[in-house]
């Protein structure tokens, strides 16, 4: 292995290393927040999918 994939390497096994496993409390918060941009994206998706499909039919140029 290159000498670039192994300290990569070790930095990742030091972030393992330090990383401890979440609360309960900071757990549900992070599931809330998570949630909350699943949400938020598939709802400007969502949006956005509408005003360009309604805009495309107004012009004529659409699917039907």
């Amino acid at each position: 292995m290159s000498r670039k994939t192994l300290e990569y390497l070790k930095d990742i096994r030091k972030v393992l290393e330090l990383a401890e496993k979440p609360e309960g409390s900071e757990f549900k918060n992070i599931f809330k927040l998570v949630t909350l941009g699943f949400i938020a994206v598939g709802g400007l998706s969502f949006g956005l999918s509408f005003l360009i499909t309604t805009l495309l039919n107004m012009f004529g140029v659409g699917l039907q």
